[in-house]
């Protein structure tokens, strides 16, 4: 695997999903991959919003330094991925879900690679990325706790998604 340290974080990878057949479209297997190569990233030292990929999602995105990363994550992931992601703030959670509104991309239903956007009351606060539909239906969340769910954690982490907790998911679309 390789990552390119300058404004943008790029990595080829091989990361093995082995539910994924001819039926998931290639650029979602691209999402998917990229996201599962990710786990297992920290925070350096944990409770920083800090590492040096993390801060490399940060910057390409525009955020501060040690800001909520899970945004910034899954832009990464998608950009990485050959998916378009929002022009302005992608890395916040709310940038997100208005983008998605204002681009026809929101669904009410998941779909492997989309974005999974959860929400606390009408905010949405963190999110991750789709990877497998069943016979659990899991993601890939940056910036989350390892057990449990938790908006604002230390890693990268396969999580079943909090259904309970979802406003919505965004339907990637190539160029």
């Amino acid at each position: 695997m390789t990552i390119a340290t300058g404004t943008t974080a790029s990595m080829t990878t091989s990361a093995s999903a082995p539910w994924l057949d001819a039926s998931v479209p290639a650029h979602a297997q691209r999402i998917v991959r990229r996201a599962l190569a990710d786990i297992g990233l920290l925070e350096i030292p944990p409770g920083s919003n800090r590492s040096p990929r993390i801060d490399a999602y940060l910057r390409a995105v525009g955020s501060p330094l040690g800001s909520s990363w899970c945004a910034a994550a899954v832009a990464a992931w998608w950009r990485d991925a050959g998916v378009p992601v929002p022009t302005a703030d992608a890395g916040r959670c709310a940038a997100w879900e208005a983008w998605a509104r204002r681009t026809d991309a929101w669904r009410d239903a998941p779909s492997v690679g989309s974005a999974v956007i959860y929400g606390a009351g009408d905010i949405a606060v963190h999110m991750g990325v789709v990877v497998r539909l069943g016979p659990v239906l899991l993601s890939v969340e940056g910036n989350t706790t390892l057990t449990g769910f938790g908006v604002n954690g230390v890693a990268v982490a396969l999580k079943a998604v909090a259904l309970d907790r979802v406003r919505g998911y965004v339907q990637p679309r190539v160029g």
